[in-house]
C-alpha cells in the first residue's frame, strides 16, 4: 500500500508540474492595448476642461498610420490631418497641415495623447497640460 500511495503522489506532482510548465510557456502579449485597433472612422465629442463648450468631431484613422478629421466651429478643436503612431497607451500625433494664426494653436490635434479603449468600438483620447485637459470621446462608425 505504501508503494501505491507514493506512486499516486508522484503522479499528482508530475501532473501539477506539467500544468505549471504549460501555463508559463503560453506567450503573453506586452501590448496593453489588447485586440483594439484604431483603424476606422470615429465620431464623438471634444471637451476642454476650462471651457463649458463641447464640440462634435470626426476622425478617420487609416492603416498606413495617417489620419484626417474635422473639428467644431471656430477651430474648437482644430483637426486636419497627419500621421500617428500608437504604442500601448500613448498616441503620438503629428499634424501636417498649414494653419493660420487667427486662433489658439493649443487646440490643434497634435502631440502626445493618452489613449484608452473603453470597449471594442469606443475610445477615450486625452492629454493634460497643467490644469487644462483636452478630451476626445469617440465611437467607431466603420472599420
Amino acid at each position: 500500500m505504501s508503494y501505491l500511495y507514493k506512486f499516486c503522489c508522484m503522479r499528482q506532482l508530475l501532473v501539477l508540474f506539467l500544468c505549471i510548465l504549460v501555463y508559463s510557456a503560453c506567450k503573453k502579449s506586452d501590448d496593453t492595448s489588447g485586440s483594439h485597433d484604431l483603424n476606422g472612422r470615429f465620431r464623438g465629442t471634444f471637451h476642454r476642461s476650462t471651457s463649458p463648450d463641447t464640440a462634435q468631431v470626426t476622425f478617420n484613422f487609416k492603416p498606413d498610420m495617417t489620419f484626417d478629421g474635422t473639428g467644431g466651429p471656430s477651430y474648437y478643436p482644430s483637426i486636419c490631418g497627419g500621421t500617428f503612431q500608437r504604442t500601448n497607451d500613448v498616441l503620438a500625433v503629428n499634424d501636417t497641415c498649414a494653419w493660420t494664426a487667427n486662433f489658439d494653436w493649443t487646440l490643434i490635434f497634435d502631440g502626445s495623447y493618452n489613449i484608452l479603449f473603453t470597449s471594442e468600438n469606443s475610445v477615450r483620447i486625452w492629454k493634460t497640460n497643467g490644469a487644462v485637459t483636452d478630451e476626445y470621446l469617440l465611437n467607431r462608425i466603420t472599420r
